[in-house]
């Protein structure tokens, strides 16, 4: 469970009820046993009403004639299918009928995975920290995970890891650029010149390439990550690759950000706000929503649909990840104010 409303002034749609308070039903909604009876039954008469068959009762009919019952009108399973996949958001990602990424990007069609598909209950676990060669001096963490999937859109990849508490030095370089947005928990990242960089719930987190130093777990921790294998990019002035910390949504006082969190050339990450309307991308579409990049989206707040160029649609809500292919055309109908987090890779 995701547990945060105490530690937020407000909080994004995709928490679970259970951390954003219940509502009392009023007792007026609440129908007494011959109330909700007579309910049921004028429904029964209505749907009676509007069902009635072709053929007249038995007193109407004389001799060998048969009723005849109208044949039912022909059914669109593609179509109905679609719709059917819009209601219930099935706990898988949304391949449009493909395997893989690989085959969903040479189809050029995005992927869509929601928040329950990295419910804790569902993700794999690596076993302890210390076990797979961490050098770990707190605690005795362990830690689980899920990918999207094992391939890579233009060199990077999606998915969820959490970890228990604890703390190890990570003195090895980084070989890609990581990026995640925090869900649950504490900790804190230390630069190999000892700067900290604290977070928490809602925080995006960006390890550069060759980034090194310290993890530390203060409460069980739960992300949703990209992590983007690319050619090297040039260290700080002082020759330190740092980390970079940034609220995606306000809390304990924290402006709001929007905007560029992180550009590494390779590797862009951001926050940005949609407003209600309809965008067709493409490649040749500048900004924002241009498919020259593979793009990587967290929904934080909103409903919005992504729709492929073969009419294939998904409902996105907040707590979503969705992917989107470099070359990827189709359109994106924001249908509520919304806000996203943003990863672009090349």
């Amino acid at each position: 469970k995701i547990s945060m409303l105490a530690l937020f002034a407000s909080s994004p749609t995709w928490l679970p009820a259970s951390t954003a308070g219940r509502r009392n039903v009023p007792a007026s909604s609440v129908r007494t046993g011959g109330a909700a009876l007579s309910a049921e039954l004028a429904a029964k008469q209505a749907w009676l009403a509007r069902t009635q068959p072709s053929w007249g009762p038995p007193s109407q009919l004389s001799g060998s004639v048969e009723p005849t019952v109208a044949a039912a009108p022909p059914v669109d399973e593609a179509a109905a299918k679609q719709a059917w996949l819009a209601r219930t958001q099935p706990d898988e990602p949304a391949w449009r009928g493909q395997s893989s990424p690989a085959e969903s990007a040479a189809r050029l069609a995005f992927v869509h995975a929601p928040l329950s598909y990295f419910a804790l209950d569902k993700l794999a676990s690596k076993g302890t920290r210390r076990a797979g060669g961490s050098l770990v001096d707190v605690g005795e963490p362990e830690d689980w995970s899920r990918p999207i999937a094992k391939d890579a859109w233009s060199g990077a990849r999606a998915g969820s890891w959490a970890c228990s508490e604890g703390g190890w030095d990570s003195p090895k370089l980084r070989p890609t650029t990581e990026t995640f947005l925090v869900l649950e928990g504490w900790g804190c990242v230390t630069d190999v010149d000892g700067t900290q960089h604290s977070f928490g719930p809602n925080d995006v987190v960006v390890l550069p390439r060759h980034w090194s130093g310290r993890w530390d777990v203060a409460r069980f921790l739960h992300k949703v990550w990209v992590v983007h294998d690319h050619p090297d990019v040039p260290a700080g002035a002082d020759g330190v690759v740092r980390a970079v910390v940034a609220p995606a949504w306000p809390h304990f006082g924290a402006p709001l950000h929007e905007g560029t969190i992180y550009d590494g050339g390779h590797t862009r990450v951001g926050v940005a706000p949609l407003a209600p309307g309809s965008v067709a991308v493409s490649a040749a579409e500048a900004g924002f929503w241009s498919s020259a990049t593979a793009k990587f989206l967290w929904i934080l707040d909103g409903v919005l649909f992504l729709t492929n160029a073969d009419g294939s649609s998904r409902r996105c809500v907040a707590g979503d990840t969705a992917v989107l292919p470099a070359g990827w055309t189709g359109l994106v109908d924001t249908v509520q104010p919304a806000r996203v987090v943003w990863v672009d890779v090349d």
